[in-house]
């Protein structure tokens, strides 16, 4: 009878634990590059964030720059993009600064000397001033990362740097794009500490395999193989995500990504064609963009018949091959795993790199497919605060 009553006892406090936990919508965060020019086609209605990518760092003035050559052709196309609120006037718009091409050696200076970091946040201020977005996403690839230019002050740094961002914007969103390999998460992000500061961190869980390699294999798997050695072992969806929530970032704050494209490679022999089978690396690296193909060109492929397709149960995910051409991706059933699986494990949502690789004309069937599966399963998903 006591046990009973003791159990009793714990599902109660259990219960009133929940009840007293805080509640918020899950995110759908769609990145857009600036590369693109479907602003129009974006299915704002779909997304809770929607996200500009990008706006970089002058290292001559420490002011921020457009990246594009025609900086009143930019303002113009910022100006379209800022309209999407009147699609949806929830939607939040934020600008990421930052980017992969523009390398962490210049960050890293900015960030050590607090007159530089004045300069730059002053420049976003008036960035936000000119252009009235929600928000802001640092995307400094990476932190601490020496191949990418960064040193080992940048951990605290970065800290400092974001700190003095959060007071500077005020009530407008902070977020963060970073990355979840484990050696560059350890050398370059103070967890707790940025967290506490960021309303959410967009996880990288992508482009963890590729021409890089000397193998082929999905570069977004959702779980790790039997046979992953070293630091393959945690490169996968499940062990990125959790990296960061065991180094102590809350799982609320945690926005999964996901890449709606994939990578093409060009195997030695297409004898085998299975995961981790060697890959010609010149070939591959010769392919147009490092063989990165958009979901809508792979659909395409697909149409135009000859590839054997399969889905692989091990890291759920697919792949095709036709002869020596290997080429993982995501398609409507991984995602829909994916999105099972951050439901099941409480995560804050997931964001998407990037929005206009996803088929919006129906090219393939049915239009927008892959935004549509995220949005199914997010729009009535509750997460749980503390």
């Amino acid at each position: 009878m006591a046990g009973k009553t003791l159990v009793q006892v714990l599902l109660l406090v259990a219960f009133l634990a929940i009840c007293d936990a805080g509640q918020t919508k899950a995110r759908v965060v769609c990145y857009y590059g600036q590369w693109g020019d479907t602003i129009g086609q974006i299915p704002v209605d779909k997304c809770t964030h929607v996200v500009y990518s990008f706006i970089g760092l002058d290292d001559n003035t420490w002011r921020y720059k457009f990246l594009e050559f025609n900086d009143e052709g930019t303002k113009a196309k910022i100006r379209q993009f800022l309209g999407l609120k009147n699609r949806n006037p929830a939607v939040k718009l934020l600008i990421a600064v930052g980017g992969g091409a523009e390398g962490s050696d210049k960050y890293s200076r900015m960030a050590e000397n607090s007159n530089s970091r004045s300069i730059f946040i002053r420049s976003i201020v008036d960035f936000l001033r000119e252009f009235p977005f929600d928000g802001v996403d640092m995307d400094w690839e990476y932190p601490g990362v020496t191949w990418s230019g960064g040193r080992a002050v940048d951990k605290a740094n970065f800290v400092t740097f974001m700190r003095e961002l959060r007071s500077a914007v005020g009530s407008l969103e902070i977020t963060m794009a970073v990355s979840v390999v484990e050696a560059n998460v350890d050398v370059g992000y103070d967890v707790p500490a940025l967290c506490n500061i960021v309303d959410a961190v967009h996880l990288m869980d992508y482009d963890m395999r590729g021409a890089w390699d000397t193998f082929a294999d999905v570069h977004s798997p959702l779980y790790s193989r039997p046979t992953d050695q070293g630091a393959y072992r945690t490169l996968n969806v499940e062990g990125g995500t959790l990296l960061w929530n065991n180094r102590g970032c809350p799982r609320f704050k945690l926005i999964v990504g996901v890449p709606f494209y994939g990578y093409e490679f060009v195997l030695v022999n297409g004898a085998n064609n299975k995961p981790g089978d060697t890959i010609n690396q010149a070939a591959t690296r010769a392919l147009p963009d490092g063989g990165a193909l958009s979901y809508t060109q792979i659909c395409r492929l697909i149409n135009n018949g000859g590839w054997a397709l399969t889905f692989d149960d091990v890291v759920k995910c697919p792949y095709m091959t036709q002869g020596t051409r290997w080429v993982g991706y995501e398609n409507t059933r991984s995602l829909q795993l994916k999105m099972d699986w951050i439901q099941n494990q409480g995560f804050g949502g997931t964001m998407i790199w990037a929005i206009q690789h996803d088929d919006f004309n129906a090219q393939c069937g049915t239009k927008d497919p892959l935004i549509t599966v995220v949005h199914n399963n997010m729009k009535d998903f509750i997460v749980i605060t503390p």
